[in-house]
C-alpha cells in the first residue's frame, strides 16, 4: 500500500489476543517523502513524522460519529523507528549559518508529534513516545495502555507504530484501544 504521492489508507496494526485490550478503530497512512505539509499543522516547520500520525489519528474517527472521543481520557502512545530526526537534521544543517528557527527547534522534541496530536484533537490524557523498533516498542506500548485502562489513568488509548523509509516517505499504522471485557467468574463471556 504505497503511494508516493499521496496518503494510502488501510489498518493492518494488530493488537494480539490475550492481551487484555480490544480494538476500537484502526487506520493507516503512508505518507511520501516529498508529500505537501498536512493541512492542519499549525507550523511550516513540524516534522514530516507529526503530519503523518497526526494524519492517521485523523482517519481513525473520520465518519465514525460512534468511536470512542472522550478528550479528557483519551492517551496516546507513539512507537517511532524515526523519532523527529528529519527536524532535528534541518537544525543541524542551519546551525552553522545562524538560521535556527525557535518553530523548527519545537518541533524537534521526540515528543513533538503525539503533542501537536493531543493539541489538535484536545486530547488530556497521558501520553508517551518510545522511539525504538516497533518489534520491541509495542509490547512496552501495548502493557502501557493496558495498565492505564486498568488503573483509571485513561478510558481509551490511541496507540501508533511509526516507521520511516528515507526513499518512500513514512508510514503510521495506529489503533483505538480499550480494555477487554472481564470475563465472567464461571468462565462464560458476559
Amino acid at each position: 500500500m504505497t503511494d508516493r504521492h499521496g496518503p494510502t489508507r488501510g489498518a493492518d496494526l494488530v493488537v494480539p489476543e490475550g492481551t487484555g485490550l480490544v480494538t476500537l478503530a484502526a487506520a493507516r497512512v503512508h505518507r511520501a517523502v516529498n508529500a505537501a505539509p498536512y493541512r492542519r499543522i499549525p507550523s511550516l516547520y513540524a516534522d514530516p513524522a507529526a503530519w503523518a500520525l497526526l494524519e492517521a489519528v485523523d482517519e481513525l474517527w473520520a465518519g465514525r460519529p460512534d468511536e470512542p472521543r472522550e478528550p479528557e481520557t483519551t492517551a496516546t502512545i507513539l512507537v517511532s523507528t524515526h523519532g523527529t530526526l528529519d527536524t532535528v537534521a534541518g537544525i543541524a544543517r542551519a546551525v552553522p549559518g545562524g538560521r535556527l528557527s525557535a518553530l523548527r527547534f519545537a518541533g524537534a522534541g521526540a515528543g513533538a508529534p503525539v503533542s501537536l496530536v493531543c493539541m489538535v484533537h484536545g486530547l488530556r490524557g497521558p501520553s508517551l513516545t518510545l522511539t525504538t523498533d516497533p518489534a520491541r516498542g509495542l509490547p512496552a506500548a501495548l502493557t502501557t495502555a493496558r495498565h492505564w485502562l486498568r488503573t483509571g489513568a485513561a478510558g481509551h488509548v490511541v496507540v501508533a507504530v511509526h516507521e520511516h523509509d528515507p526513499l518512500h516517505g513514512h508510514d503510521v499504522r495506529c489503533v483505538v484501544v480499550g480494555a477487554a471485557p472481564a470475563p465472567h467468574p464461571s468462565g462464560a463471556p458476559r
